[in-house]
């Protein structure tokens, strides 16, 4: 059985006919509200974060003690 080039582009056109109009109906069904994300972090997640903040400020003022230092 051979598929004429036609028959193609007419299964082609139609089928993006239907998409547009599903498009159409779904875009007016959605609901715009935001929401706002909830996150929830564990205790070994907290004291992680902690330290690693920690660890970064205190090696910024080392830094900066270290240049100056160094500058004298």
């Amino acid at each position: 059985m051979t598929i004429s080039d036609y028959q193609i582009s007419s299964v082609i056109k139609t089928y993006m006919k239907s998409m547009k109009v599903k498009a159409g109906q779904t875009e007016k069904n959605l609901d715009y509200v935001t929401r706002e994300d909830e996150v929830d972090i564990s205790r070994e997640g907290m004291k992680k974060m902690l330290y690693d903040r920690i660890g970064e400020q205190m090696t910024e003022k080392l830094t900066e003690k270290q240049k100056k230092y160094d500058q004298e």
